[in-house]
């Protein structure tokens, strides 16, 4: 085989698993408060679950990440956070990040029952957003993170 296939076949490989990983994952944190929580020798508990690639780096993480948030991280092969589904004493939310570790894609329901989708531009400068509580709104900001349109125009 030529090295270009097998890049790309490696590449699709890995976005396989990912994507296979994070369905498990995303799945696991929707049942997570109905396990039976009895000894029971048929569920494999712990406080933190790794998967690693063949170096030993962390491919997915289910569990606890440092500032307290619940979730799947998922990580590429250099080592950054590309997709998260978290949830914490302030959202459940789901984010995806570039290769730089900005989040471009943020999808949330808020503890105080607001919600949004956001899609943030490069470095974060500029963004679409669409927001529920009580009403809609969708909201663009140019690089400075001043709006410049919203529907509902709120004057």
């Amino acid at each position: 085989m030529n090295n270009k296939f097998e890049k790309r076949l490696k590449r699709l490989e890995w976005q396989n698993r990912m994507q296979m990983l994070f369905v498990l994952g995303f799945l696991a944190l929707l049942f997570y408060g109905n396990l039976p929580q009895g000894k029971d020798d048929r569920i494999v508990r712990c406080q933190r679950l790794e998967v690693v690639d063949e170096h030993g780096h962390p491919i997915a993480v289910l569990g606890v990440d440092a500032d307290g948030s619940r979730g799947l991280f998922i990580h590429d092969p250099n080592d950054r956070l590309r997709l998260a589904a978290v949830q914490d004493p302030s959202q459940s939310a789901f984010y995806i990040f570039d290769t730089t570790g900005t989040v471009r894609i943020g999808v949330a329901q808020f503890a105080h029952g607001g919600g949004g989708v956001a899609l943030h531009g490069e470095k974060s400068k500029g963004a679409a957003v669409l927001y529920y509580k009580d009403g809609g709104s969708l909201s663009f900001y140019d690089t400075e993170g001043k709006i410049t349109s919203r529907i509902p125009d709120q004057k």
